[in-house]
């Protein structure tokens, strides 16, 4: 990409965004190879072996994950549509022109008053909005996450109970007014084991395996174009969904879904599905394209993992998070 030296930020940010590709493949990455991503076929060394694994010339690995960015969009329900002013509106231009000068709590139908996005029935509600928002609120509450573990009189005792890994998707938190614009979920991405990133998109409230199959679907539309691996941290909810939809038969005779060696770890040893079919370093030689002979630095013969699972786009990424925060906002 070449771009004028003298453009204002904002045209670079519309020319790398053109360049990148709005919610698919990357062209500048269509068809990428290195020795990285791609290793020659070896066939199954043991007679218990599964026949997912794909009898081709080269095996390639494509490294699908998602990073939670928080870029906006349109706070009107269902509504993904690009914010009209990014730097504090909360709709897109449709619902802007609809609603104009009304109240923005939801069922109110009053103008609001000058200066607010409220009437005055419900300028208390605004009032304690931009106050939850002020510099001084978000660095108490910036404090107050520095030391999560502090059990302080005055703080409520919350009981955190995280969300377990595949499971399910927790219900959408209903909005009561459209003062600030919602967030999509995370930008997920396709890299290839080199770090190089394939394609991407932004998912709305959650990154569930419809969005995820959805997503694979729009960026390899034929069977030569599917890698033979697609490592993915919920993999086996992935193949899961896949079985119960009935697409299983299709993207089995291309493609294995396999779980990233970090995750692997924590999803559960009875769960014997994702054992099975979505173990990253299988050591019973089901999988001799997933782990190589190789020698350590002493001369023992030894294995590795044939690929790189944990792709490095998401370091650069948090690197330049403000610019790309910028960029998926625009």
């Amino acid at each position: 990409m070449e771009l004028n030296e003298t453009l204002p930020i904002d045209e670079v940010t519309k020319a790398a965004f053109i360049a990148l590709g709005k919610n698919g493949v990357i062209y500048a990455a269509n068809g990428h190879e290195c020795a990285e991503c791609t290793q020659p076929y070896r066939p199954p060394t043991n007679e218990t072996s599964n026949d997912m694994d794909v009898d081709q010339a080269d095996v390639t690995m494509h490294v699908v994950d998602g990073i939670v960015m928080g870029p906006t969009h349109c706070a009107f329900q269902n509504c993904e549509s690009d914010l009209l002013n990014a730097r504090g509106g909360s709709f897109c231009a449709i619902h802007e022109r609809a609603y104009g000068s009304k109240c923005r709590v939801i069922g109110c139908s009053n103008d609001k008053v000058h200066l607010t996005q409220a009437c005055q029935q419900h300028k208390s509600e605004w009032n304690k909005h931009t106050h939850n928002r002020s510099p001084g609120a978000l660095a108490g509450v910036r404090r107050v996450l520095r030391r999560p573990a502090e059990n302080l009189e005055w703080l409520p005792n919350l009981q955190r109970n995280p969300l377990p890994h595949d499971g399910p998707v927790p219900p959408d938190r209903e909005n009561k007014n459209y003062f600030s614009p919602n967030r999509f979920y995370c930008v997920e991405t396709v890299c290839a084991p080199c770090g190089t990133v394939i394609a991407w998109t932004k998912f709305a409230k959650s990154e569930s395996p419809t969005k995820i199959m959805n997503f694979l679907s729009s960026i390899y539309p034929t069977r030569e174009s599917r890698p033979a691996y697609i490592c993915i941290d919920k993999a086996c909810s992935v193949l899961k969904f896949n079985v119960n939809n009935g697409t299983y038969a299709d993207w089995f005779e291309t493609t294995r879904f396999v779980v990233d060696s970090y995750h692997y770890i924590n999803h559960k040893a009875t769960d014997s599905i994702c054992r099975t079919w979505c173990n990253p370093t299988p050591s019973d030689g089901s999988a001799p394209n997933l782990v190589i002979p190789a020698i350590d630095k002493y001369g023992n013969s030894c294995s590795k993992r044939a690929f790189n699972t944990q792709a490095s786009v998401f370091v650069i990424l948090l690197v330049f998070y403000s610019i790309l925060n910028r960029l998926v906002n625009s």
